[in-house]
C-alpha cells in the first residue's frame, strides 16, 4: 500500500508528459498530410524542367541572364516545403542550450529589430521576405509597419494569407518585385533588413545600389547572408 502513491506520481508525470507531447505530435502530422496534399493538387510541376536546364547549363551566364526565372521556378518549388520542415522564417539562427528552435528564430529576429533601432510607426523594408515570417514578427515585436519583398508570387500570396490570419494585414503586407529594380520610390524607408537573401542577387553592387535608394539618408540597413 506505501507504494500507491508513488505509483500515482509516476502515473500521472507520464499523463502529463503524454499531454505535452500530444499537441506537438498532433500539428506536425497535420502539417505534414497539409503539405502532402499540396504536391498531389499542385499545378507547379511544370516549373521543374525550366528549373533544372537553368541550373544544368554549363556556363553561369545564362542562370544570371535568366535570374528571375530561375529564382521564381525555384520558390515555386520549395515554398511548401520549407514552410513544412522549417516554418515560415526561412532562415537560420544559433540555438542556444534549452530553447527551442522557435524560441531561436524569434530571438534572432528581435535581436536584429533591436540593431535596427526600428519602432512604432517606422517603415520598414524586408528585402528578399520568402512567406513573410520575419516580417511579422518584427512588426509585432516594433509595432513597425513593414513592407516585405519578394520575386515569387506564390510567396507574395501565401504571405498575405497569413498575414491575414494572423490579424497584421494592416501593418505588413507582402509585395512582388525584383530586388535588382524595386517598386519603391527614392528614400522611402526608414531602415531596410535582408535575411540571408542578397547573396542571390545576380549582381551584389546592383542590389545595394537598389537598397540604398529605397533607404532614407542617414537610415540603417541591417543584413547578412549565411
Amino acid at each position: 500500500m506505501d507504494s500507491l502513491p508513488e505509483a500515482n506520481a509516476t502515473t500521472i508525470c507520464v499523463a502529463l508528459g503524454a499531454i505535452a507531447l500530444a499537441k506537438p505530435v498532433y500539428l506536425g502530422v497535420k502539417q505534414t498530410v497539409i503539405f502532402l496534399s499540396s504536391l498531389s493538387t499542385s499545378k507547379k510541376h511544370h516549373r521543374i524542367g525550366k528549373y533544372n536546364d537553368l541550373q544544368e547549363a554549363e556556363s553561369s551566364e545564362g542562370r544570371d541572364a535568366d535570374y528571375t526565372t530561375l529564382v521564381d521556378s525555384y520558390y515555386d518549388l520549395a515554398t511548401e516545403f520549407y514552410e513544412w520542415g522549417w516554418g515560415t522564417s526561412f532562415h537560420f539562427a544559433t540555438r542556444f542550450r534549452d530553447e527551442t528552435f522557435r524560441q531561436s528564430i524569434l530571438r534572432h529576429e528581435y535581436y536584429l529589430a533591436g540593431k535596427l533601432g526600428i519602432n512604432k510607426g517606422a517603415k520598414v523594408l524586408d528585402c528578399g521576405c520568402g512567406v513573410g515570417g520575419p516580417a511579422r514578427n518584427i512588426h509585432r515585436f516594433t509595432s513597425a509597419d513593414v513592407t516585405a519583398l519578394t520575386l515569387n508570387q506564390f510567396q507574395v500570396d501565401r504571405g498575405n494569407v497569413l498575414c491575414k490570419k494572423e490579424g497584421c494585414s494592416d501593418m505588413v503586407r507582402l509585395v512582388q518585385g525584383d530586388f535588382m529594380k524595386m517598386p519603391f520610390p527614392d528614400n522611402h524607408f526608414d531602415a531596410v533588413f535582408a535575411i540571408e537573401s542578397t547573396c542571390h542577387a545576380p549582381d551584389r553592387n546592383g542590389v545595394y545600389k537598389e537598397i540604398l535608394r529605397v533607404l532614407k539618408p542617414g537610415r540603417p540597413l541591417w543584413m547578412y547572408c549565411r
